[in-house]
């Protein structure tokens, strides 16, 4: 992405989006010096490494890591935790880098999801910009970088990386660049399952610019396309291990035993509603609350955004609840599951910038439960 021209500081934007990034990545450094310092670990961490930010690589990241150094393992127990159940592209793409550049299989996790992240930002602030202005584009690189979960935007995790394939995603969808935009949407459900709601959004998109052209012969290399990174994944897997769902059976070892039926039934049902745990202000109580405000902003939505963002954030929304709030976690890690719905962030800015102290009030509550979540992060008391 080249800045159009320097003269009339067009890309003075760009540094004041990065600025406000780097200021909430600072945030996350204090948070991650003083869990060191202050806060006591209650259980025994598996540690990356020897420095600081090594803490940045707790919970998940230990099934990247060991993925990224000794490759994906099943002993044929779907009742016991495996790393099968973890999409391959992040732990793919820092294993290559380790292995090119020399870098520790730690430090090319924390590399990849850092570049990732920076990248996710200057391409959110130029879709966003594009579309309502520099002053809501701004405004929604800040709530989205002070948000608590953005922490993940740092971590050894698949945010970042997913985030920037969206984004990316929309910016080419915009070119009408449909077979780009396929290619950018199997590489994200190649990153983790929320990129199968871009294959929905690519066909309303092609279908609501269809031409003269025969729309199914347009459709189907797209199709193929835009899911290539999930059934590229079940060959591997079949080849392996001789069971090309492995990897959505073997979810039930993190589910208390649960099967995706089972949690897909009581989803259905409205059974997760009925447990929102609505008088705890922790991270985990905190989920339910960012879920009734994903609900709000999405209705919203509806009226202000373009009709394929606000479908994208629906399937955000609905993909975890329907296949994982139906268990025992509930509505725990749904903050951080619609980290990448992009379009909330959009309108909560549209909202925000009604009341000048409302946009200050909103963003210093979000830096100081970032704080919190980070730190509890790294002492492996909160997941995310």
């Amino acid at each position: 992405m080249r800045c159009p021209n320097w003269k009339d500081h067009s890309c003075l934007p760009y540094f004041w989006a990065i600025l406000i990034f780097l200021c909430s990545r600072v945030v996350v450094a204090l948070g991650l010096v003083f869990s060191q310092k202050y806060v006591p670990s209650t259980i025994e961490r598996w540690s990356a490494g020897p420095f600081w930010y090594h803490q940045l690589l707790q919970w998940d990241s230990e099934w990247y890591f060991k993925i990224a150094t000794e490759g994906y393992r099943y002993n044929g127990d779907p009742t016991i935790q495996q790393n099968i159940v973890f999409y391959p592209l992040y732990p793919m793409l820092a294993r290559g880098l380790a292995a090119i550049s020399g870098l520790t299989p730690a430090d090319a996790l924390l590399l990849v999801s850092n570049v990732a992240g920076l990248l996710a930002i200057v391409a959110l602030f130029k879709l966003v910009r594009e579309e309502f202005g520099d002053q809501v584009a701004l405004t929604t690189i800040a709530l989205l970088s002070f948000f608590p979960t953005s922490v993940l935007l740092s971590a050894g995790y698949t945010e970042p990386l997913e985030l920037f394939l969206v984004v990316s995603f929309f910016l080419v969808l915009k070119q009408k660049r449909y077979l780009s935009a396929a290619l950018l949407a199997g590489l994200a459900v190649a990153g983790r399952s929320t990129g199968i709601v871009l294959l929905p959004v690519l066909l309303w998109e092609m279908w609501l610019n269809r031409d003269q052209k025969p729309f199914l012969a347009a459709v189907l290399p797209c199709v193929l396309l835009a899911t290539s990174g999930i059934w590229l994944f079940m060959i591997y897997l079949w080849s392996s291990f001789g069971d090309p769902f492995v990897f959505a059976d073997g979810q039930a070892a993190f589910h208390a035993g649960t099967t995706l039926a089972t949690r897909l039934i009581a989803a259905l049902k409205f059974e997760p509603v009925t447990r929102m745990i609505l008088n705890d202000w922790n991270p985990w109580g905190q989920d339910s609350w960012f879920t009734l405000l994903f609900i709000v902003l999405i209705g919203v939505g509806w009226f202000r955004l373009r009709s394929s963002w606000t479908l994208f954030a629906i399937g955000v929304l609905l993909l975890p609840y329907l296949t994982l709030s139906g268990g025992p976690a509930g509505f725990v890690s749904m903050s951080r599951f619609n980290l990448v719905s992009f379009p909330l962030f959009v309108v909560l800015a549209h909202l925000v910038l009604r009341t000048q102290w409302l946009l200050a009030g909103v963003t210093g509550l979000f830096s100081a439960s970032l704080f919190m979540c980070t730190a509890l992060f790294a002492r492996r008391i909160w997941i995310g």
